[in-house]
C-alpha cells in the first residue's frame, strides 16, 4: 500500500480500526499485569515462585484460548472477536475489583487471558490479508509498532498508579478495555465490513494455494526464546528489582519502558527496511545476540545497567517477533491458523520463561536465571544452524526473490 492507496482486494480503512484498538489494548493489557503483579506480591504475600506462576496464568490461558478456541474464532467477523474480548476482559477485571482476593486474582487472569484469543490471531489474520512482500513487511511493522508503543506507557503507569493504589493499575486497565470496544463497535460507522466467516472468497482456488516459505520454523523458535526472556523480563525481575535491589515500583517500571522503547523502535525501523527479509543467517544470529546481551545481565546490580541490556533485549525481539510473524504469514494460504501457530508459540515461550524463572530464582539467584536464559538461546541459536541449512529452507517462496 503506497500513498494511503488501498491494495486491490483488501478492506479499505482497516488499519484506522486496528492500529488504534491494538496500541489501546497492549496498554491495558501491560498496566495490568505489571499492577496485579504487585498486587499479588504486596498485599497477599506470594512468594517469588508463586509470583512467577501466577504471571504465567494469564499466558498459559492465552495459549491455551489459541488453540482450543480457533475454530470458534474463526466464525466471527474480525471486528465482532475483538469486542467480544475487550468487553469480557472489561467486565472480568471489574468483577475481580468488587470480590479481591488471591484466588480471585488467579481466576481473574485465567478468564481473561483465554478470551484474549479473539483480539491477536484474528486480528493478525486480517491485517496481512491482501498483503505480500514490502507491503506486508510494512503492514506487520506498522501494527507490531502501535502494540509495542502500548508498552512503552504501560509499565511506567502501572508503577505510578501502584505507589498510590495497589489495584488502580487494575481499574485503568479495565476502563482501557471498555473504551477500546467502544471505539472497536463504533468504527462500523467508518469502516465496512468485508465478507462473511466461512464465506468462500472469489478467488478460493488462488487463495488455496500455499506459496508459504519454511523459515518460518527457524523463525518461531527465535520468537519461542525471546518471549522465554520476556516472562522472565515481566513476572520475575520486578520482583527481584523490589525485594534485593530495593528499587521503587515506578523506576522499575522506567526500566521496563526502555525495553519496551527500544522494541517500538525497532518495529518502526523495520517497517522501511527489507535488506533481511530471506537472509537465513539472520535468524541464528539474533539468537547468539539475545545470549551474549544476557551474559551481561548476569553481572548487572544497577538500574542503569539493567535498562542498558533490556533496551538490547528488546530491540532484538522486535526483529525475531517481526520474523516470526512475517515469515508466517508471507505466502500463507491460511493466514488465520499461521497467526495463531506464532501468537501460541510466543505466549508458550512466555509461560516457560515465567515459571522456570520465579522457581530459579526462588531457588538460587537471579544471576543463575539470567545465565539459564543465555545458555537456553545459545543452544536454540544452534538448533536454528541446522534448521537454516536444510535445502527446502534455502528458497524463498514463489514470486519472492532472496532478499527482496
Amino acid at each position: 500500500m503506497k500513498n494511503g492507496t488501498p491494495k486491490k482486494g483488501t478492506r479499505p480503512g482497516k488499519m484506522a480500526v486496528i492500529i488504534p484498538a491494538a496500541f489501546i489494548n497492549s496498554l491495558a493489557i501491560g498496566t495490568m499485569a505489571l499492577g496485579i503483579l504487585f498486587v499479588v506480591k504486596d498485599l497477599y504475600g506470594a512468594s517469588p515462585a508463586l509470583v512467577g506462576a501466577f504471571g504465567a496464568v494469564w499466558s498459559t490461558s492465552y495459549f491455551l484460548g489459541c488453540i482450543l478456541l480457533r475454530r470458534l474464532v474463526r466464525r466471527f467477523r474480525p471486528r465482532s472477536s475483538m469486542a467480544i474480548m475487550l468487553g469480557g476482559s472489561s467486565t472480568i477485571l471489574m468483577s475481580f475489583i468488587l470480590w479481591p482476593g488471591l484466588m480471585q486474582a488467579f481466576v481473574a487472569c485465567a478468564l481473561y487471558g483465554f478470551i484474549t484469543a479473539f483480539f491477536w490471531p484474528p486480528v493478525m489474520g486480517w491485517l496481512s490479508k491482501g498483503y505480500e512482500g514490502a507491503e506486508l513487511n510494512r503492514a506487520t511493522s506498522l501494527f507490531s509498532f502501535s502494540w509495542s508503543l502500548g508498552g512503552i506507557f504501560s509499565s511506567y503507569i502501572a508503577g505510578l498508579l501502584s505507589e498510590r493504589g495497589k489495584f488502580l493499575p487494575v481499574i485503568f486497565a479495565a476502563v482501557l478495555f471498555a473504551i477500546d470496544a467502544a471505539y472497536v463497535l463504533a468504527s462500523r460507522l467508518f469502516v465496512e465490513d468485508e465478507g462473511f466467516p466461512g464465506k468462500p472468497a472469489a478467488n478460493a482456488a488462488a487463495a488455496g494455494i500455499d506459496r508459504s516459505t519454511s523459515l518460518r520454523y527457524p523463525a518461531w523458535l527465535g520468537a519461542f526464546l525471546i518471549y522465554a526472556v520476556m516472562g522472565v523480563m515481566f513476572n520475575v525481575f520486578p520482583v527481584f528489582a523490589r525485594d534485593e535491589l530495593s528499587i521503587s515500583e515506578s523506576s522499575i517500571g522506567l526500566v521496563l519502558t526502555v525495553r519496551a522503547l527500544a522494541t517500538a523502535f525497532g518495529f518502526f525501523a523495520l517497517g522501511r527496511l527489507t535488506f533481511w527479509q530471506f537472509k537465513r543467517a539472520a535468524l541464528p544470529i539474533l539468537s547468539a545476540g539475545t545470549a551474549a546481551t544476557l551474559t551481561f545481565l548476569v553481572f548487572q546490580r544497577s538500574p542503569l545497567g539493567f535498562a542498558l541490556c533490556f533496551g538490547l533485549v528488546g530491540l532484538l525481539q522486535s526483529v525475531m517477533y517481526n520474523n516470526s510473524l512475517f515469515y508466517a504469514t508471507s505466502g500463507a494460504s491460511d493466514r488465520d491458523k499461521r497467526a495463531t501457530v506464532h501468537e501460541a508459540l510466543v505466549t508458550l515461550g512466555q509461560v516457560i520463561g515465567s515459571i522456570a524463572g520465579g522457581v530459579l530464582y526462588q531457588e538460587f539467584s537471579m544471576p543463575v536465571v539470567f545465565m539459564g536464559l543465555a545458555l537456553l538461546t545459545a543452544a536454540g541459536a544452534g538448533i536454528q544452524v541446522f534448521m537454516v541449512a536444510v535445502p527446502e529452507l534455502r528458497r524463498s517462496p514463489p514470486g519472492q526473490a532472496a532478499g527482496s
